[in-house]
C-alpha cells in the first residue's frame, strides 16, 4: 500500500517533508488539505491536527523532521 501524505502548501514544514520524500524517491499519494476543512481520516490517525502527516501501513508520523530521518533511512540517493 502506497504512503499516505496530508499535507498544505504553504508550510515550511510540509514543504521540507515533501522534498525529503522526493529525494528519497518515495511515491505517495499526497492529499491536500485545507486548514479551515482538516479531513476527518487525518484527524483520525493524527488528533493533533497538524501538516505534515505522514500514514505508512499502521505507522503514522506527524513530524516533518522524523518524515525525513524515515524517508532517508529507505533510500539516500547520496549516501
Amino acid at each position: 500500500m502506497m504512503p499516505i501524505l496530508y499535507s498544505y502548501r504553504r508550510s515550511p514544514y510540509a514543504m521540507r517533508a515533501r522534498m525529503a520524500l522526493r529525494y528519497a524517491g518515495i511515491a505517495v499519494e499526497h492529499r491536500e488539505i485545507a486548514l479551515r476543512e482538516k479531513p476527518k481520516s487525518m484527524l483520525l490517525v493524527s488528533p493533533k491536527g497538524t501538516v505534515p502527516v505522514l500514514c505508512v501501513g499502521d505507522r503514522v508520523i506527524d513530524q516533518s523532521l522524523d518524515i525525513v530521518h524515515w524517508a532517508l533511512e529507505q533510500a539516500d540517493p547520496e549516501g
